[in-house]
């Protein structure tokens, strides 16, 4: 039997630190587990953007960015209070589509709900209906996207047709225009009546 003298340094050392190289070991995810965690980070992400979306129309319906963001950007609002104020808001500035924004908030309730399957042992397990709920949150986002954009586009057209019909520039070409006419046209004198002329006699 060898001695502990005649072993070799790189064995020797083994030897000394048996836990030398279990604690450089690292644990490898499986594949599974690499799309689970991916799928999970997709959920929080699409929720993310539904959020920020709802809260962006809600600003640009109440013109009053500097007030509402130091609230809403901190977190305070969850999104159904976002979503009530919304709704508030839609109605009071005359939202054209307002039957279409009410039933993508309606649809829009249930978005908290589907973002906490990630902190379910059922959903969070299973990556289909992970994907399933990305999918719904993304179709829920780019609803709130098209209404806010439709409804930006169409407060350009009016401002530019209002514009078109009575604003101060019209208004001052109409006028111009109308100066302009009176200036070249004449007046008419009125018909000359026959001079009598008398003789000095």
């Amino acid at each position: 039997m060898r001695s502990r003298s005649h072993l070799s340094a790189p064995a020797e050392r083994l030897e000394r630190f048996p836990d030398a190289l279990s604690s450089t070991l690292v644990a490898v995810k499986s594949p599974s587990e690499r799309g689970r965690a991916e799928s999970i980070r997709d959920v929080v992400d699409a929720y993310r953007r539904l959020y920020g979306s709802v809260q962006r129309f809600v600003l640009m319906l109440t013109g009053d960015q500097l007030n509402f963001a130091s609230v809403g950007t901190s977190g305070s609002h969850s999104l159904n209070q976002l979503l009530s104020i919304l709704s508030d808001q839609a109605s009071a500035t005359g939202f054209v589509r307002l039957s279409d924004l009410k039933t993508a908030i309606e649809s829009a309730r249930s978005a908290e709900q589907l973002r906490d399957a990630i902190f379910s042992d059922a959903f969070s397990t299973d990556i289909a209906a992970l994907r399933r709920v990305v999918t719904e949150l993304e179709r829920l986002d780019a609803a709130f996207v098209g209404l806010c954009v439709g409804h930006v586009l169409e407060q350009h057209a009016r401002a530019a047709a209002a514009g078109v019909r009575g604003g101060p520039a019209t208004r001052a070409i109409a006028r111009h225009g109308a100066d302009t006419s009176q200036a070249g046209t004449v007046p008419r004198k009125p018909p000359a009546q026959a001079a009598l002329v008398h003789s000095n006699d």
